[in-house]
């Protein structure tokens, strides 16, 4: 490449919030700034360790603007008055960008390439020249409100779209107005940094009988995402094994803590950064994920990856991740005996807990690498503009 490409990245909330979109938002540009001129344009905030980890090894080039985080008072005060039937917390994220439209066009007047990394965010791809290629990268397939009402007039001014799994590919092209190209691109994960090792030891706050086989999961703690019916199937577990949850916890699962004792050997540990989690899945035997909707969640890679076994949900994009029997076990969304029944599998046999955990080693190392991931972006961006 003669002249590199000037590529930029937009995601409201990769600096602020740790999520599975915003680690992959971080990977990319960490992955493709080689080859690129990257710039990554967030929101204003608490940035986090991880976007100061890499804006700092990779003197990644930034700019930011002010937006309301899904987290903020105000945007929880919404949630709570109902005003949020036509736009959702995510939605007011993006909102904020067209607020800063004027300084975010100025930034924008070198860019060749730019990639929105949320659908609400594409409010701002008219209002932009039509010499930037735009590209819309669906981490999920839901449209959120305001976007679906509004995508005949956006999506034609998108060049193309990017998803991360063929589920949501195909479900997509069922909601999607308008002709444009559907590339699918895997996430990946990084093999070097989440790679078996030893079992490490965390700092935890109360009693843990280190003897029991650990249980764990990571990510936004809530219903949603299965929480709860992971606590109701530790507490058929106890004296058997431990469970930890890894991630922020939801306003909605805390109030029912607060009305419902959680079991004794079940750990919230709170929000981790990217770079601790390899000492985590190294510290469990198991990784569960047991959502009720996904597309394809990069934590289940990263857990594969340290060569843990895996059980989820047959939901989404997972079932292109997990081979059931194989690196690990699906089971159906919501389904109690399901899944109790698989962590009793799991617990009752370490045999198999290392074959799966070693089979989805080699899966990562074949499929799901992260440099498999940078190799596809790479090609893809080097075709434009």
């Amino acid at each position: 490449m003669s002249q590199k490409i000037n590529v930029d990245i937009f995601s409201s909330s990769a600096g602020t919030i740790f999520g599975g979109a915003e680690t992959y938002v971080l990977n990319e540009v960490r992955g493709l700034s080689q080859d690129f001129n990257i710039r990554l344009i967030v929101g204003h905030g608490s940035y986090t360790d991880d976007f100061n980890a890499i804006r700092k090894a990779s003197g990644i080039e930034y700019i930011s603007f002010p937006f309301l985080s899904r987290h903020s008072a105000i945007s929880t005060g919404l949630q709570k008055a109902g005003l949020l039937k036509k736009v959702n917390e995510f939605d007011i994220e993006a909102l904020c960008a067209l607020a800063s439209m004027g300084k975010l066009k100025g930034a924008l007047s070198k860019t060749d390439i730019l990639e929105i990394n949320y659908p609400t965010e594409s409010l701002i791809i008219p209002f932009l020249p039509r010499r930037i290629k735009k590209v819309m990268h669906f981490h999920g397939a839901d449209l959120p409100p305001l976007y679906a009402h509004l995508q005949g007039f956006i999506n034609k001014h998108v060049d193309c779209f990017v998803t991360c799994s063929y589920w949501a590919k195909k479900e997509l092209e069922k909601k999607i107005s308008g002709e444009n190209e559907m590339k699918v691109i895997y996430n990946g994960v990084d093999p070097v940094v989440f790679q078996p090792a030893p079992h490490g030891d965390l700092s935890i706050d109360g009693y843990i009988d280190h003897g029991l086989i650990k249980i764990g999961t990571v990510g936004r703690l809530s219903c949603a995402k299965g929480t709860d019916l992971l606590m109701e199937a530790a507490s058929t577990f106890q004296g058997e094994a431990e469970f930890f949850a890894v991630g922020p916890l939801d306003p909605k699962l805390s109030e029912m803590l607060s009305e419902k004792a959680k079991p004794a050997n079940f750990h919230f540990l709170g929000s981790y950064p990217n770079q601790t989690l390899p000492k985590f899945y190294n510290f469990i035997d198991c990784f569960v994920l047991p959502s009720l909707s996904e597309n394809f969640p990069i934590t289940i890679l990263e857990a594969m990856s340290c060569a843990k076994p895996v059980i989820a949900t047959s939901v989404g994009g997972v079932p292109e991740q997990i081979d059931h029997e194989g690196n690990g076990i699906l089971v159906p969304p919501g389904d109690k005996a399901a899944l109790k029944e698989a962590l009793q599998r799991m617990i009752e046999n370490r045999e198999i807990m290392l074959h799966m955990g070693n089979y989805g080693r080699s899966k990562i190392l074949e499929k799901f690498s992260m440099e498999i991931m940078y190799r596809e972006l790479r090609n893809f961006y080097s075709t434009w503009p």
